[in-house]
């Protein structure tokens, strides 16, 4: 892939529907770092030169969330606010308060794992992406299809701050290619008895600092390396793969509840057996040893 050629309509169609995987994925519990590896490989793409690209990708989807939760990020953060600076109105602001210290403590084991684990996690990507992605797929389908037939529960109970450390232990892991963040997250929610409502809005609220964090990681890299910047036809390529993440995260947000709700998740359980096997299978043909 030469940056510089004229404008290609079939290299187009690639990066648009790279977006449209990553909207998808990013919701279901089905990991889009592992899809995004998946239809690299299916449709010869190299996009490991665009650090760019990547932070791209990832802000269509973050841009969702914010513009869904804007409200009550608003509200958490003058509870926030309101109780460290105001000590005798503590109570008014105690339950936002406490909802903010229990995606702080879910966070920390994510954070710890990326800063830690992130250069080994890029460089074993750089050289196995399908491999490592494929075997990170067959672990959250191996989650899913556990968890499939568990009967959760659908009352309105709310996430506890021992719900919040178990569900920070469970996203841990979630920064390895190929292994959903949504789905171990929500999976391990449901069955701690967290109702379905109060499990999707903590996972997508979780979602938040996570992303965040990862882009300002990718943004500090790529701004002492260089930003590389593509020529004018492939920043349209990347545009269209932006909006594509952004209009897709956003239709596939509505779908997530019922899919909970009506107990599919074994279903997508056993996809992701079948991409993880396929990952690692055009990984190994198109690499020979």
């Amino acid at each position: 892939m030469v940056f510089g050629a004229a404008f290609d309509l079939l290299e187009f169609l690639k990066y648009l529907f790279l977006g449209i995987v990553q909207g998808i994925t990013e919701v279901l519990p089905i990991s889009s770092s592992g899809h995004v590896e998946l239809v690299k490989l299916i449709l010869d793409l190299q996009v490991d030169e665009g650090v760019l690209f990547l932070i791209l990708l990832n802000s269509g989807s973050l841009i969702v969330f914010l513009i869904y939760y804007f409200r009550q990020l608003l509200t958490l953060a003058k509870a926030l606010v309101g109780w460290l600076v105001f000590p005798k109105r503590r109570i008014e602001f105690q339950k936002d308060f406490d909802f903010c210290m229990k995606i702080l403590i879910a966070t920390i084991p994510a954070g710890i794992t990326g800063l830690l684990f992130s250069g080994w996690i890029d460089e074993m990507l750089h050289h196995y992406g399908g491999l490592f992605s494929g075997i990170g797929l067959l672990i959250t389908a191996t989650v899913l299809v556990l968890n499939g037939r568990h009967r959760f529960s659908q009352r309105n109970v709310g996430v506890t701050y021992q719900d919040a450390l178990v569900i920070g232990l469970a996203q841990g892991i979630a920064p390895l290619p190929g292994v959903s963040r949504s789905g171990m997250t929500t999976v391990s929610a449901l069955r701690r008895g967290v109702g379905l409502d109060a499990t999707v809005q903590f996972a997508f609220l979780l979602y938040l600092p996570i992303s965040i964090g990862s882009l300002v990681l990718m943004i500090t890299r790529i701004s002492e390396s260089g930003w590389g910047l593509p020529s004018t036809e492939y920043l349209l390529y990347y545009a269209a793969a932006f909006f594509a993440a952004l209009l897709f995260t956003a239709l596939a947000f509505r779908l997530i509840r019922p899919i909970f709700r009506n107990g599919k998740l074994k279903y997508f359980g056993y996809y992701c057996f079948i991409a993880g096997l396929l990952s690692i299978t055009l990984f190994l043909l198109q690499n020979p040893r």
